[in-house]
């Protein structure tokens, strides 16, 4: 149920692994392209992943614009849009040196045949699926032949194309399959997010799961991390204010920093499941826990009985479970109202 890119172990018991979604945010220029992959590794992201497309394999004269494009594309046709957010090989091949050198993994979609066949020419560790291409049984054979990790993102699609997707993934030689909930709309509404599908996944397909996190804010995807997740991905940009269609639903590095922080803190909180007395709470055994004392009065020779007894702090004492083994029990001496009861003061049982 779980498998390696680049070294990094991926799945169940395993650190979540946290790719920053940089996508088109490099708006077609190869040094941004470059700059967020260095502020992805300083943020201490796992992987940057971007998206490689040709326009010409992958959209058609028909091609239509999302509504979350709402006029920030400048005006161009999609076809336009498209070709200046492409890289070629060489670019490609210099993102992922780049990604080498800052010990960062490099990752990227693959949203048609020749783009796959590029990624495979410079290495890529794993491929990645859109939403998009769900149902795309062309693509989906040819990513599952080489062999390589898959990581399949499952937004605008029910169970029964997932279902399809795995089947003939593993149908064609996949082996190694991730699957990330997925919601299709930027920002995606905390009501559609549906974080339960996970658990769903999970004891369906036996595979690692994760979310593609489109939510605004970081909370969704730490929360995602207590459910289960085993990957996270969230759009990043060097900054919001940038022209383009994905940078308002994006964090800002300072912002991917602080999330990976949170979700290496709740991983550390979620802890074994052994419920113990911790480290840091045993100093308090004696200050916070309670004792028994003499509710009243209690001459020699009383037999002890539940009206003898109270319980105060602090915890030095004899615990209150040990009332059970008192209560009939005979005093020896007199024992005056409000003392800290002693197992010596009590006859043999």
């Amino acid at each position: 149920m779980s498998f390696v890119i680049s070294g990094r172990r991926i799945g169940p018991g395993e650190p979540c692994f946290i790719i920053a979604e940089a996508g088109v945010n490099h708006n077609g220029e190869l040094k941004m392209a470059l700059e967020l992959v260095d502020a992805a590794a300083e943020a201490g992201a796992d992987c940057i992943k971007f998206q490689a497309f040709s326009t010409e394999a992958s959209e058609s004269s028909l091609s239509l614009k999302p509504s979350y494009f709402d006029g920030r594309d400048g005006g161009q046709s999609k076809l336009d849009f498209s070709r200046a957010l492409e890289f070629n090989r060489e670019e490609f091949a210099e993102i992922a040196e780049r990604c080498r050198k800052k010990g960062i993994i490099f990752l990227s979609m693959a949203a048609d045949l020749p783009s796959l066949e590029l990624l495979v020419s410079i290495g890529s560790p794993a491929i990645k699926i859109g939403s998009s291409d769900t149902n795309n049984v062309l693509l989906q054979r040819e990513v599952a032949r080489t062999g390589l990790p898959v990581i399949l993102s499952t937004g605008i699609s029910t169970m029964e194309d997932v279902k399809a997707a795995v089947s003939w993934m593993r149908l064609q030689g996949a082996k190694e399959i991730a699957l990330l909930q997925c919601t299709s709309q930027y920002p995606s509404p905390c009501c559609e997010i549906n974080l339960r599908v996970l658990d769903t996944f999970r004891s369906t397909f036996s595979v690692p799961v994760g979310i593609s996190d489109h939510s605004s804010g970081l909370h969704i995807a730490v929360a995602a991390v207590a459910r289960g997740a085993n990957i996270v991905e969230k759009h990043f940009t060097l900054s919001r204010k940038l022209p383009g269609v994905d940078h308002l639903a994006s964090v800002e590095p300072q912002e991917l920093k602080a999330l990976i922080g949170q979700i290496r803190e709740v991983e550390t909180a979620l802890g074994d499941g052994v419920k113990r007395v911790t480290e840091s709470e045993a100093e308090h055994l004696k200050t916070m826990r309670k004792s028994l004392f003499a509710a009243r009065s209690v001459p020699a020779g009383t037999q002890l009985s539940w009206e003898d007894i109270t319980v105060k702090r602090p915890g030095t004492g004899l615990t209150p479970p040990e009332a059970l083994k008192l209560i009939g029990r005979r005093v020896k001496k007199d024992i005056a109202a409000d003392t800290l009861l002693k197992a010596e003061v009590f006859d043999e049982a």
